[in-house]
């Protein structure tokens, strides 16, 4: 209640405690009626217990002293309510900075963690190259041995029908682009469909298609 009453008096550009040393003003002076009908009597129980003990204290003092004493009165009564808004303002502050200073700590953790993480992955990323790099010389030193040599089988030269198959087209499309495009674009286009990427060029005196590198 009593924050919701501060910030109530903040929107209205004014303090709680000008509000509440007006409101103990119309309480000593002749609007008592008008004070209860504003709705004096929703304010909450223990506020406005207090209030009427300071009131009650200054009615006390006005008897028994002169204009100067009361004033005295007002000035320490206005004090004490400066002091509880300023504790309850700290207050408040204190808290927003606990949750700040856990949400620094958390981001902390976060980047240690994100860190460590990236450590651990240039770890492994050196460990997998250097793996590799180990599995590449000991196949170069087995495919390097004089006892192992490898022979590449030579392509025989083939039919239309065994180059249509071969490329996967019919013998019709062999004949055709052998007769359309001129004997280096033939072998390309051969290239292209060879599985193997080979091109074949066709030899007039046999009558065959023959490998080209």
């Amino acid at each position: 209640m009593w924050e919701q009453f501060i910030a109530c008096c903040n929107s209205k550009g004014t303090t709680a405690t000008a509000t509440l040393l007006e409101f103990i003003e119309l309480y000593l002076g002749d609007s008592q009626d008008k004070v209860d009908a504003i709705g004096g009597n929703d304010l909450d129980e223990r506020l406005d217990s207090k209030i009427k003990a300071s009131v009650d204290k200054y009615l006390v003092c006005s008897n028994n002293s002169n204009s100067s004493s009361s004033n005295e009165t007002i000035i320490a009564i206005c004090s004490r309510l400066d002091k509880l808004e300023s504790e309850f303002s700290n207050e408040s502050n204190s808290n927003q900075t606990t949750a700040i200073d856990n949400l620094a700590n958390l981001e902390q953790k976060v980047e240690g963690m994100c860190a460590r993480m990236t450590q651990l992955a240039e770890a492994i990323i050196k460990i997998q190259n250097y793996l590799n790099n180990q599995q590449g010389r000991g196949n170069k030193s087995y495919y390097n041995n004089s006892s192992f040599k490898v022979h590449t089988p030579r392509m025989q030269p083939l039919t239309e029908e065994g180059l249509a198959s071969r490329l996967g087209v019919s013998e019709e499309t062999v004949r055709k682009e052998r007769i359309k495009l001129p004997p280096p674009l033939f072998v390309a286009w051969c290239k292209g469909k060879d599985r193997a990427g080979l091109g074949w060029e066709f030899n007039e005196n046999t009558g065959l298609y023959q490998p080209v590198s």
